[in-house]
């Protein structure tokens, strides 16, 4: 039952088999499901065949195959209008074998007996006009060659039915017994494929959509289901932990068309993830410029642009800029020298733009001499009186600034890091991915205190190990702003299991019941029976806290949560906070949120929470050379399990005095902070705090706030602009990841993200 010629053997790998010349087949087989040979459980290893993916060793060992079949798929294979028709005078049977020549299914059973022989089988396609191959081999010998797959394939069936629906269901089904797959575990994604180039340009997607752990629809994709109930995002694949990606390719395509019938074509293919991570994209290129220029004098910085400008001038046309001269500027760039700059654009255009408003800076007194920052909106900037990494602060924001979607392009630029965070704990979980990723951009501004709590902690997580493992990036201080305290700890390789935190988060009374929720903290406190009730609700408001505090007596119900700069947040009973408002004489923007935190109520749970936050520590978490800094007291946190323990409980049921903590900071030494999370909370506060007090400051030292996310920007632009400033105050950290984009996040991480062992 060949549906395709034999496929070519050669010991030199050279020659090609067109399945144009596709023959007459037993058409019987085209209404049966078929199934492939179940004697062993079907493995088949794929490998993208292109430069960027295929790595060298791999090319390599794939090179060292005596036999291989190569199948060339041409796209005009089942061009439907060179197919013969049949007229109304010549019988139904005579009708062409369409759906024979562009099965895929067929082919692939084709290719499992010659992969069966020890054979490899190389696949060339087209997607659009540029040529795609696959390379396909038996899934225990790639092991044995130590071989990482891009992805599976674990079984497949096809069916040739009137009822499409019906037997697309059968054919998936199948093609999930084959491969020994439940659907409960499985993507599937339903794709017109009428030729056979296209079914092949489909595999190839789904190959890369497992490889980049991208769960994204397909080009042709007619449905989208993912059965096991979970929201489908269009950015990160997540899946439970230790648990492999299944997607369950179903095409369908049309094999006639008359008046009495209309039949077609269903093919089901089952993937599952390879040990193999698909390449990350570059941080910088032609549409994303990134130069960081260094000197030891402004006016050899002046130099500098102006060849820069002569080389934008002269190559004007070329449009490999990104590629071929931006590695060169890297090369000149000195990471020891007391002076940079970046360039960052969108164009070259744009980025002489840069070079020319950078040159009109360095000329201005109040650049040149008095130290104040420049900054385009486009990301370059300067500062002629660096701030330098003595003074580097993490900040930590608190609840409530997660947001629908946020960086959920991330992981194509760094999939190693998140194929290490995947391993280490939930992913999904940390991130709280059924809301954040949801498909209702809603579902993320209804979120549980405790599940804002824990996705706000992952968010940081995830940019620590960004900064300190992919950037190299060491801070000497970090503090929180209120719950940010905790990510602190979980962040910065203290606690010894972080990401016990999640579950406990998600099931504690404190977050749910106590201070949130039902409130019955609250309830205890205002001594109120169960049938009363709570409406809670906070303002922030333009005022001083003294003015506040000065009539909080007459409001036993209303509380100055947070002093932040110049707002504060009061908290309370909502008629409470209004008559305390209209009395102040201010307008309050309400933020609609429950919970009880910062306020008196609160400290009935102290206990509680201290004993929550009394965590087991790493091994070396002593002797780490951070200075972490608590809101609940003066001296720094002495790590330890108490101590820490402690410090959250007293910062979580207190007033929090943001301002008081960032002076705190600042006397200690902190100069340069970085928001380390989701939004930029912190950084605009910190910025209006520091801008207040610098003439009280006993230190009067200048300060700068970085956020790395802010909410509604391009989350790599963002993370660049970040890097950019960073460099510009000449804080020691790895430009490899700029510099090598297709290693990019692999250097600078540990062995433990090496993407192997990975659950099948």
């Amino acid at each position: 039952m060949n549906l395709a010629p034999p496929l070519a053997t050669t010991h030199s790998g050279q020659v090609e088999t067109s399945i144009a010349d596709t023959a007459n087949v037993d058409k019987a087989i085209a209404d049966t499901v078929i199934t492939e040979k179940l004697a062993k459980p079907l493995r088949i290893a794929v490998l993208l065949g292109d430069a960027v993916n295929l790595d060298s060793h791999s090319a390599q060992v794939l090179g060292t195959f005596t036999e291989r079949e190569r199948v060339q798929i041409c796209a005009a294979d089942a061009n439907q209008s060179t197919v013969h028709r049949p007229t109304a005078h010549e019988p139904k049977e005579h009708e062409p074998s369409v759906h024979e020549q562009r099965s895929l299914t067929a082919l692939l059973g084709q290719a499992t007996t010659a992969i069966e022989q020890g054979k490899l089988v190389e696949l060339t396609f087209n997607d659009g006009n540029l040529p795609q191959s696959l390379y396909l081999l038996d899934g225990l010998r790639a092991a044995k060659l130590r071989l990482h797959a891009h992805a599976f394939i674990a079984g497949f069936a096809a069916g040739n039915e009137t009822t499409d629906v019906e037997n697309a269901a059968t054919v998936a089904n199948a093609a999930l017994a084959a491969a020994k797959r439940s659907p409960a575990q499985t993507v599937q994604h339903q794709t017109v494929a009428n030729t056979l180039n296209e079914a092949f340009v489909a595999l190839r997607q789904g190959v890369t959509a497992l490889a980049a752990r991208t769960q994204a629809p397909l080009k042709g994709t007619t449905g989208i289901k993912q059965t096991n109930d979970t929201n489908h995002q269009t950015g990160y694949w997540f899946s439970d932990q230790h648990q492999a990606r299944v997607l369950c390719l179903n095409l369908v395509a049309k094999t006639s068309h008359q008046a009495d019938e209309s039949r077609n074509l269903s093919q089901s293919l089952v993937l599952t993830q390879g040990t193999q991570l698909a390449a990350p994209k570059a941080l910088v290129d032609e549409n994303r410029l990134f130069v960081p220029i260094s000197g030891d004098s402004i006016n050899e910085l002046k130099a500098k642009l102006f060849q820069l400008l002569s080389s934008l001038d002269i190559g004007a046309l070329d449009t490999s800029f990104a590629s071929h001269q931006l590695a060169f500027l890297f090369e000149r760039y000195d990471a020891n020298a007391p002076l940079a700059l970046v360039l960052m654009a969108a164009s070259i255009d744009d980025l002489k733009l840069e070079a020319k408003a950078m040159l009109t800076a360095l000329e201005n007194d109040a650049i040149r001499h008095h130290g104040q920052h420049f900054k385009t909106p486009a990301g370059s900037c300067f500062t002629a009186k660096p701030l330098g990494d003595a003074g580097l602060t993490f900040v930590y924001p608190g609840v409530g600034t997660v947001y629908a979607n946020m960086f959920n392009n991330l992981h194509e630029y760094f999939p190693a890091l998140y194929h290490q965070l995947e391993r280490e704990g939930d992913l999904s979980a940390m991130l709280q991915s059924p809301q954040i990723y949801a498909e209702n951009i809603k579902t993320a501004a209804g979120m549980s205190l405790s599940q804002q709590a824990i996705s706000g902690v992952g968010a940081s997580y995830l940019f620590t190990k960004l900064l300190t493992q992919v950037f190299n990036i060491k801070p000497k201080m970090a503090l929180g702003y209120s719950m940010g305290e905790a990510a602190m700890w979980a962040s910065l390789d203290v606690w010894q299991t972080p990401h016990a935190m999640i579950n406990a988060t998600e099931n504690s009374d404190i977050f749910n019941h106590a201070i949130s929720g039902e409130l019955t903290a609250v309830r205890r406190a205002w001594q109120l029976a169960d049938d009363e009730a709570i409406v809670w609700n906070s303002f922030v408001v333009r005022a001083d806290s003294h003015e506040i505090k000065a009539l909080l007596p007459e409001f036993p119900r209303a509380y100055l949560a947070i002093t932040q700069g110049d707002t504060c947040v009061i908290a309370g009973c909502e008629a409470s906070c209004k008559a305390l408002l209209a009395k102040l004489g201010k307008r309050g923007i309400a933020a609609n949120r429950v919970t009880a935190m910062h306020t008196a109520p609160a400290m009935l749970v102290h206990g509680q929470v201290q004993d929550f936050y009394t965590q087991a520590l790493q091994a070396a978490a002593q002797d780490l050379p951070i200075r972490f800094i608590s809101a609940a007291q003066t001296a720094p946190v002495i790590v330890d399990s108490h101590s820490i323990g402690r410090a959250i409980a007293d910062t979580f049921c207190s007033p929090l005095d943001f301002s008081a903590l960032i002076q705190n900071a600042t006397e200690q030494g902190a100069r340069l902070f970085v928001e380390v999370g989701a939004d930029r909370q912190t950084s605009t506060l910190i910025d209006k705090i520091s801008h207040a007090h610098a003439g009280q400051s006993t230190v009067n030292e200048a300060t700068a706030a970085i956020a790395c996310n802010p909410k509604g920007a391009d989350a790599i632009t963002s993370l660049l602009k970040c890097l950019a400033q960073l460099i510009s105050h000449r804080v020691p950290l790895s430009l490899a990841p700029l510099i090598q984009p297709l290693s990019a996040n692999a250097a600078p991480l540990s062995s433990a993200v090496s993407p192997k062992g990975e659950p099948q």
